[in-house]
């Protein structure tokens, strides 16, 4: 197999994995599935998979976004983010669900611009509406002074 078509090849089974773990949240109902994925996706820098645990119609609000709409706007908010801190990490401390809502605590972690003597620590809180396994509203809390 030549490079191209191996690559090509490579691409279409991550595509279809990530299609495949959205219909199972989906399935099962497990709202907290989806939530998993896009914490996942976060971790990896993973930009496209962040955008498609979003409904297209999606809603962010937070301090720096106080409303905005649909999935790709979303995800490049992320990009920036990953641009800005290279080494940016996620780590979910509590994860509960009641009906539709996900509520998330978690901690952002890393450096400005990857240099060590910026370090960043963030307290964050989200919550979650989700409806056929996707993210239609995200409300996210934290403090902008935090370091």
């Amino acid at each position: 197999m030549k490079m191209g078509a191996a690559f090509a090849f490579l691409i279409v089974v991550a595509c279809l994995s990530v299609s495949s773990e959205f219909a199972i949240a989906k399935a099962s109902g497990d709202q907290t599935k989806t939530v998993r994925l896009k914490f996942d996706a976060f971790n990896r820098h993973d930009v496209d998979a962040i955008k498609g645990t979003y409904a297209s119609d999606a809603i962010l609000h937070s301090p720096d976004y106080p409303e905005l709409h649909g999935n790709s706007p979303i995800a490049e908010t992320y990009r920036h983010l990953f641009d800005a801190m290279p080494d940016a990490k996620d780590t979910v401390q509590a994860l509960g669900s009641s009906d539709d809502k996900v509520y998330a605590q978690f901690l952002l972690t890393g450096h400005f611009n990857g240099a060590a003597d910026k370090p960043v620590s963030v307290r964050i809180m989200s919550v979650y509406t989700i409806r056929n396994g996707l993210i239609v509203d995200d409300s996210t809390y934290y403090d902008r002074k935090a370091p």
